[in-house]
C-alpha cells in the first residue's frame, strides 16, 4: 500500500524543506512517524508499506531521504536500497529500525544506505539525522557504529590498501571517525581541522577507493580491516 502526494513542481524544488517518503510495515507507526516529522518541518511527500511501493514511490515523489525500515514482508528494507536508488539515484536512503544487526548495517551501506538508525531515536535527532543525510552525511547510531565495528573487526585483520589505494594517515584518521559515525563537524573537531578540509579529505578517500559515497567506503573499509 502507498499513499502519494502530487510529483514536485518547480516552486516545491525550491523549497527548503527535506522532502522524505517513509516505508514501514506497521500502518500505525507509519502513520504516526509521518506526523510526527511534519510536526518538526519536514516536507512528508509520502508513504509506502513495503519495499516494492517504495521503489514505485521513490521514482514518483522523488523525496530528498527515503526513511525505511529494514524487516518487511517481500522485499526487504535492505533489498530495496538499490531499486529505489535505481529510481531515484539522487535520493538519500536512512534506514530506522529495531534492528541492530551488525551485518544488517554493513549489508545496508554496501547496498548505498547514508546511514542506519533506530526506533529509539528521539524525535529531534530523527528530524536532525534526516537533514543531515540530506545534506550528504552518513549517519549510524554510536550503538550501531559499536556493533558494526565489532562485527567486521577480525584480531588478526591487518590494515592493509584496497585495490592498490593509498591512503595518507589523516585520510585514515578521517576515515575511522566516520566509521564510528562522526559527522563531518564533529570530525573537524576532533582533528582540528575546517569542514572544507575534511570535505577534501572524504573527497580524496572515496576517489582513490573509487566508491559513489563515503558511507559504501566506510563499510568495505571496515570489512577489510582498514580501520
Amino acid at each position: 500500500m502507498t499513499t502519494k502526494a502530487a510529483a514536485p513542481t518547480a516552486a516545491q524544488r525550491r523549497d527548503k524543506r527535506v522532502r522524505v517518503l517513509v516505508v514501514d510495515d506497521d500502518d500505525h507507526f507509519r502513520e504516526g512517524l509521518a506526523e510526527l516529522l511534519t510536526a518538526h518541518e519536514l516536507d512528508v511527500v509520502g508513504t509506502a508499506a513495503n519495499g516494492k511501493a517504495a521503489i514505485q514511490a521513490a521514482g514518483t515523489l522523488e523525496p530528498d531521504v527515503v526513511l525505511m525500515d529494514v524487516q518487511m514482508p517481500g522485499l526487504t528494507g535492505i533489498e530495496a536500497i538499490r531499486g529505489v536508488l535505481d529510481a531515484h539515484p539522487s535520493a538519500r536512503v536512512l534506514m530506522l529500525t529495531i534492528s541492530g544487526d551488525g551485518e544488517d548495517v554493513l549489508d545496508a551501506m554496501l547496498a548505498g544506505a547514508t546511514g542506519y538508525l533506530v526506533k529509539g531515536t528521539s524525535p529531534d535527532a530523527l528530524a536532525g539525522g534526516i537533514r543531515a543525510a540530506a545534506a550528504g552525511d552518513s549517519l549510524l547510531s554510536p550503538g550501531i557504529a559499536a556493533k558494526l565495528l565489532g562485527t567486521m573487526r577480525s584480531p588478526e585483520a591487518a590494515p592493509r590498501a584496497l585495490d592498490g589505494a593509498v591512503l595518507s594517515d589523516r585520510e585514515l584518521e578521517v576515515l575511522e571517525l566516520l566509521a564510528r559515525g562522526k559527522a563531518n563537524a564533529e570530525i573537524a573537531r576532533e582533528l582540528f581541522l575546517s569542514p572544507h578540509t575534511v570535505r577534501n579529505h572524504i573527497s580524496n578517500i572515496l576517489s582513490k577507493l573509487q566508491f559513489a559515497n563515503r558511507t559504501e567506503a566506510t563499510a568495505y573499509a571496515i570489512r577489510n580491516g582498514l580501520v
